[in-house]
């Protein structure tokens, strides 16, 4: 018996941290997707293959619905704190334009993140957030009143790979290092041969004397 009331004490902490860590789904009408908001760390730095992540639409009506996709940018006040925008919006694209919904079924839009090789190293230490629009069609063809088209919105957060600022630091150190020690060679050099252009000077005084001696 008490085994039974700690696997049960077991499953219920699991079932509430599922519920406090994994984000409810985002519904209007009778159009729900999952999840709304999604965060991509690569925090084991770039991956070499493009990352991709499906997003759930849902259809709980009666009758079939078309859905469309969209990468849009969030409005500048309703940007997360602490981040920014994608330098460029095609990095992330959607695998479908427009996906039938049967009803009481649910499909999956295929996000792609594709950042080029060249824009990586330019990238580290910054967040973006994107994001995913779904957006149910109307059909045009219908003249009874008028329509609600509705739209929700899936948030992409992506962190890029995290270069510690120790080793910038470090980076930099080493380079004045560098530097400091090609000047002193530098330096050492023009005293060298300037140096050599007083002892020579100083032998050609002695000569001149002892020539002028013997006379």
């Amino acid at each position: 018996m008490r085994i039974i009331k700690i696997l049960f004490l077991i499953f219920l902490f699991l079932l509430i941290g599922l519920n406090i860590f994994l984000p409810p789904p985002v519904s209007s009408g009778g159009l729900s997707i999952w999840p709304g908001k999604l965060t991509i760390t690569m925090s084991d730095g770039y991956p070499e293959e493009e990352i991709q992540y499906e997003i759930k639409v849902s259809n709980s009506n009666t009758y079939d619905i078309n859905v469309t996709g969209e990468i849009a940018n969030p409005s500048l006040h309703r940007l997360m704190k602490n981040y920014t925008f994608i330098p460029d919006l095609s990095w992330v694209q959607i695998t479908s334009d427009i996906v039938h919904i049967p009803a009481k079924e649910s499909r999956f839009l295929k996000v792609i993140i594709n950042i080029p090789d060249s824009e990586k190293t330019l990238h580290y230490n910054e967040r973006w957030e994107v994001w995913i629009v779904v957006s149910e069609l109307i059909n045009q063809s219908q003249d009874a009143g008028a329509f609600i088209q509705t739209e929700l919105v899936v948030k992409f957060f992506i962190i890029t790979p995290f270069v510690e600022e120790k080793s910038q630091i470090l980076q930099f150190f080493y380079l004045i290092i560098l530097f400091t020690i090609g000047g002193l060679l530098t330096a050492y050099v023009f005293y060298i041969k300037s140096r050599g252009r007083d002892i020579f000077r100083n032998k050609q005084s002695v000569f001149y004397f002892k020539k002028w001696k013997k006379r």
